[in-house]
């Protein structure tokens, strides 16, 4: 695949999971069916990358490689170069170092990086397809497409396994800024990140109908926000290591208020129970179902 095919391929993939209202499992499947049909034209395997991918422990993963075929062409002048930490190299060596295109494999791991390196750097884009515990059926694959810089993912990627799609931009190899998360049991964030973890402004919409709407600190609600209810029902107010605790107002479905101090005192048999000390000094109790 030419350079150029490479940057539109990179660019479907944004496209692909720009579509916030597709399933997980078809975010997954419209990637493999991009990536199916960019490599196309891609040569055949050719005698030596069958002798590197004979390394592999893992059957699936090397099938997997074989059908979609190597992200670039394979030169002619394409060295094997083994390293001490059960890693295979075939590729273009320069100065004795991975210079230009080629594909490191990791024989035990399951591993199948491809890339562009520089002076034995990743720069350019790079495929790594991973062989672990979440190895899904069919063709669909747990994978990392990313830009690379100076030996780190430096750009925007696309990180997918067998509960979830992360997308969004990596800075060193963490991902930082706006970005998305889509599991496979129906839930989606959109939002932003810090240091891999949901960190500042987001929406968080549950599998079981909620949403929620506002701070989060390190994968938890934290700070002020909006919880929705799938009664309509809702509640606003301040969160605190993932639960309602402060003050807030709670409005019910039918418009009826309440305010005062919330704290979520139980979430336990698919019942959110939240106390409610009233401006007047009164208590009262608010139960919600959730399916989590």
């Amino acid at each position: 695949m030419k350079n150029q095919e490479i940057s539109a391929y990179a660019g479907k993939l944004s496209q692909i999971y720009q579509n916030d209202s597709i399933s997980h499992s078809q975010n997954i499947q419209l990637a493999n069916d991009e990536i199916s049909q960019s490599l196309a034209n891609s040569p055949s395997m050719n005698t030596n990358l069958q002798v590197v991918l004979k390394k592999l422990q893992s059957k699936k993963i090397r099938q997997l490689y074989q059908e979609l075929g190597p992200v670039y062409d394979i030169d002619e002048n394409y060295e094997i170069r083994n390293f001490d930490d059960d890693s295979c190299y075939f590729g273009q060596v320069e100065n004795d170092q991975k210079n230009g295109t080629g594909i490191l494999v990791w024989s035990e791991v399951g591993n199948i990086l491809d890339g562009i390196w520089v002076n034995n750097e990743l720069n350019g884009f790079c495929r790594m397809i991973y062989s672990n515990g979440d190895m899904q059926s069919g063709n669909q694959l747990n994978s990392f497409e990313c830009e690379f810089k100076y030996g780190k993912a430096n750009g925007f990627g696309v990180f997918s396994t067998k509960s979830k799609v992360v997308k969004g931009l990596w800075t060193n190899n963490v991902l930082n800024g706006e970005g998305q998360e889509i599991r496979s049991d129906g839930s989606k964030y959109f939002g932003q990140f810090k240091d891999g973890q949901k960190n500042g402004k987001g929406i968080i919409y549950y599998k079981d109908g909620c949403k929620y709407e506002g701070e989060i600190s390190k994968n938890k609600l934290d700070g002020k926000g909006v919880l929705v209810w799938n009664d309509s029902s809702y509640y606003e107010g301040e969160f605190r290591s993932g639960i309602i605790n402060g003050s807030g107002i709670y409005v019910s479905g039918n418009g009826n208020s309440l305010s005062g101090y919330f704290e979520e005192i139980s979430n336990k048999d698919r019942i959110q129970r939240i106390q409610c000390i009233h401006n007047s000094g009164s208590e009262r109790f608010i139960e919600k179902i959730r399916y989590l």
